[in-house]
């Protein structure tokens, strides 16, 4: 569990930053050179190693870095991937890592990704062992899709999350806020942002977050909204006609005041404690997404929207 000050955010206004994670403890590493992925996982044609890891410990966070090299003009970066398995003194099961949320690229890249995981133990002295393959296969079975130059899987103690701040400064009737941003597994991001008093009774304030339109989207977000004094006013997992993406609405019928806001997104299974400055258990679901904060009419305002139009058309036509 991570313990975010209220006092320690800090806001930055028009800058859309991914989440930041900082590795933990380094408890062992294995470096390799010219590994293909090719196959789906467990097939023969795949490229298999072996390592023995020191000094071991409670893995928490893998760091993978290193150069990927796109062989099938089809194939996403995304798709390469690495399974850990346990070899001689280990027991762990297996795990799948992605070390690139890179989709469509061209050449060779450079990648460098570290993930929060569920926490295994690792032996010291004991041995890994790695299959590279594809999460989809785009061409022919047996050929290389794309070729890991090098990379380096470090295995650490839990990594520290360092939240993304974004101001999205004061939102008005015709004035939506919007952010496309990107969580790493356990982050969490903080939206800042203010808001007029409801003048209108027709006007109802949406928040949506919804699919990342670029990269690897999260699947299964939750968000929760604090007052300007710090105090949980609300928060949602699953809204209605969204399936496991987020939203909140306030309107006549479900007032918010005027004044400043910190709406808070994570990804599922996140814990939003009473008040800002409490203990945050952020969610491990990642990837890019959307937040829309607006204004909108309401449907009964847009009914009588509707009537009105209507009235005058039957004027018209008299």
């Amino acid at each position: 569990m991570k313990k975010i000050a209220l006092l320690a955010l800090v806001s930055v206004a028009g800058t859309a930053v991914a989440s930041e994670i900082i590795p933990g403890s380094l408890l062992g590493s294995a470096t390799f050179t010219n590994k293909n992925s090719i196959d789906a996982v467990g097939a023969a044609t795949n490229d298999r190693d072996s390592a023995f890891i020191s000094p071991g410990g409670t893995v928490a966070s893998i760091r993978a870095f290193g150069s990927l090299t796109k062989v099938n003009s089809a194939t996403f970066a995304s798709e390469a991937r690495v399974r850990f398995s346990a070899g001689t003194g280990n027991t762990f099961p297996n795990l799948d890592f992605q070390a690139t949320t890179v989709t469509s690229y061209t050449g060779t890249i450079a990648v460098d990704r570290t993930v929060n995981v569920t926490p295994f133990t690792l032996t010291n002295g004991g041995q890994v062992n790695f299959e590279w393959f594809e999460s989809f296969q785009d061409g022919p079975a047996g050929l290389p899709e794309s070729t890991w130059d090098s990379i380096t899987y470090e295995f650490r103690s839990a990594a520290q999350i360092i939240n993304g701040n974004f101001n999205l400064g004061a939102i008005g009737f015709n004035q939506p806020g919007t952010h496309s941003g990107s969580h790493v597994a356990g982050g969490l991001d903080f939206f800042t942002f203010s808001i007029p008093a409801v003048t209108n009774p027709g006007q109802s304030l949406n928040i949506r977050m919804t699919a990342g339109l670029t990269g690897t989207s999260m699947t299964d977000t939750e968000i929760a909204l604090y007052d300007g004094n710090g105090n949980l006013v609300a928060f949602n997992d699953d809204f209605g006609g969204l399936g496991l993406f987020s939203g909140l609405d306030f309107s006549d019928s479900n007032p918010l005041a005027a004044g400043n806001y910190t709406l808070v997104t994570g990804g599922f299974n996140t814990v939003f404690p009473a008040t800002l400055s409490g203990t945050f258990t952020p969610g491990t679901n990642a990837g890019t997404y959307e937040l829309d904060i607006r204004y909108v009419p309401t449907p009964g305002a847009l009914a009588l929207l509707g009537m009105g139009g209507l009235v005058a058309a039957r004027r018209r036509r008299a």
